[in-house]
């Protein structure tokens, strides 16, 4: 055997050595990450049940579903399991740095997005979500679907009434069947820089054929027809009403240079027309002058089903 040979065969030798080695350890790692994750998904103890459906958790620490046979049915990849529906599970996890809520069905696809601080149990089958990005607050039914299409500022349940809050505005719900049936509301805009009009319904029979969605309406018709009688400017009538009423309800020089001073007998009622008739009183100040102005709105849905000021009777008398 030459020196050439030699050399070859020390060469493969080294070559196969280093092989060994190469998986060797490569078993090693995966073997034991194996292990490790085995480890990590073992159930440690069940810490809850929801009838058939039992929480456990890992050794890992993290939190995973079983069902009736013992099976793993969701995988323990969760910080917290909160609640168990028939499709839906409530679970929390860390995202961005911070502990959000959110819901996933049984093969762990997001369906409720992780944007929830917190979920609180109501009661009755209500649950209120709390967004972690502005604390406004989310009411969801038994099965986590939504009851408002809308977020508030708080929300406070008892005794099967629900009241809802935000700004300038309270709703309050009689949530004693699975339909939640308002009550009243109330509702507030400015009138001037320290003078608002705040006003309340809670005449069942008006509220059967008004919604949330109508009173708002109403309210933003108020407060921005009395902005243009007070700034004498109706260019922006399309946002209160349609073209055929733009004529009759512009106003000139009703309020002009008239400071507000107060407001009183407010009223809302239906006239046997169908409309709904907005009233209200604002006492006036204009230099030495003080005048007295009672606005009668009528306001009713047109064919698009969206509520509009039809009519604006305005009368005003010279107080002494």
């Amino acid at each position: 055997m030459n020196s050439q040979t030699k050399f070859l065969i020390s060469m493969l030798f080294i070559v196969v050595i280093i092989l060994c080695v190469v998986l060797t350890r490569f078993y090693f790692d995966v073997t034991k990450n194996t292990e490790n994750s085995t480890r990590e998904n073992r159930v440690e103890s069940v810490v809850r049940s929801f009838g058939d459906i039992q929480v456990f958790r890992s050794d890992g620490g993290s939190y995973g579903l079983l069902n009736a046979d013992l099976s793993v049915l969701v995988e323990p990849d969760w910080l917290e399991i909160l609640d168990v529906t028939e499709k839906l599970v409530l679970v929390s996890a860390r995202m961005d740095n911070q502990v959000l809520t959110g819901g996933i069905d049984y093969e762990e696809n997001i369906i409720l997005p992780f944007v929830f601080r917190s979920f609180q149990d109501l009661g009755d089958g209500w649950h209120l979500g709390t967004v972690a990005e502005d604390g406004r607050c989310i009411v969801y039914d038994k099965n986590y679907q939504p009851v408002f299409q809308e977020s508030f500022v708080s929300v406070t349940y008892e005794n099967h009434v629900m009241t809802l809050r935000n700004e300038t505005e309270q709703f309050v719900y009689d949530m004693t069947d699975s339909v939640p049936v308002l009550q009243s509301a109330e509702f507030g805009f400015p009138v001037s820089d320290t003078l608002s009009l705040n006003w309340k319904i809670s005449n069942r029979f008006y509220l059967l054929s008004l919604s949330a969605a109508d009173l708002r309406r109403i309210n933003q018709i108020a407060a921005d027809y009395l902005q243009m009688l007070r700034e004498n400017n109706f260019r922006n009538l399309a946002q209160v009403t349609t073209s055929e009423y733009f004529s009759t309800l512009v106003k000139s020089d009703i309020m002009r240079g008239l400071e507000p001073e107060s407001i009183s007998n407010f009223s809302f009622s239906r006239r046997e027309s169908g409309a709904y008739d907005f009233t209200f009183q604002i006492a006036c100040r204009r230099a030495q002058e003080r005048k007295e102005l009672k606005l009668h709105l009528y306001l009713r849905k047109n064919a698009e089903n969206q509520m509009i000021l039809t009519v604006a009777d305005i009368s005003s008398a010279a107080e002494e």
